[in-house]
């Protein structure tokens, strides 16, 4: 058997009693944290939380090599930790398709996603949330301006855009270094899309005790500190009279 875990936003302290019963009841235990960070996890008191060895795996060994996890999985049941919730990662999506293949049993232990957490706490109502993007970094040769359209379809319609921000293996993407990049675009295209006067939400450590947001034009929070990432943006559409009250008190 293959149990996905989610382990939330935050910290060890996230995970569920659920989650802490299907962990202390596998045989073996490996987390990866390449598809989301969580800001102030604690492995060594994690593994006490479960009383079980963590086995961390990078990037490469659970999407090239995530078949050793299946292998072990057909005899013994094997739990994989994974930030947030399980599923929204279309690794684990895979892991979960190949293991049906294989006859193998798989079970889901849900917990708290930034795609939920994000539009909670921003006051936003979720229904009025488009299509979400992800900014990533730049290379040569590689400026994908993907999230650009996105936000431009969205606010056509009136509609939230949710912008994840990239995570590298020792690198995550600021709001900062987002909004420039989407600047960078708009020098580009010049469609009116993401200038210094579109309003912005600014979101840092959801589901921490140290939660930032702020709410403004691009201008003015462009060069302000967020503090450590992660950070995620929202471009908000037409504002209900609600929403605009929320950001105003809270943001």
């Amino acid at each position: 058997m293959l149990v996905f875990i989610g382990l939330g936003l935050n910290s060890e302290r996230d995970i569920t009693l659920r989650g802490i019963e299907e962990a202390k009841s596998s045989d073996l235990v490996f987390a990866e944290f390449y598809t989301s960070k969580m800001p102030e996890l604690n492995l060594k008191n994690l593994e006490k939380i479960i009383g079980k060895e963590i086995i961390v795996l990078s990037r490469k060994e659970v999407e090239e090599e995530g078949v050793k996890i299946l292998e072990k999985a057909k005899n013994k049941k094997v739990a994989l930790l994974v930030a947030g919730d399980p599923l929204i990662s279309t690794t684990h999506v895979y892991l979960r398709i190949e293991a049906k293949k294989l006859g193998i049993e798989t079970k889901i232990v849900h917990n708290a996603s930034i795609i939920s957490a994000a539009p909670s706490i921003s006051g936003l109502q979720n229904y009025k949330f488009g299509r979400s993007t992800s900014l990533v970094f730049p290379e040569k040769n590689f400026f994908p301006t993907t999230p650009y359209d996105v936000i431009k379809e969205n606010k056509a319609r009136g509609l939230h855009t949710l912008v994840f921000l990239d995570i590298k293996e020792n690198k995550l993407m600021t709001a900062n270094q987002g909004m420039k990049l989407l600047l960078e675009i708009e020098k580009k295209r010049r469609e009116n899309v993401f200038t210094e006067d579109t309003k912005i939400v600014v979101l840092a450590r959801v589901g921490s005790d140290s939660l930032s947001m702020r709410f403004g034009r691009v201008e003015e929070l462009l060069n302000q500190d967020f503090g450590e990432p992660p950070h995620t943006l929202i471009i908000p559409g037409e504002l209900h009279f609600m929403e605009e009250e929320y950001l105003a008190r809270f943001g």
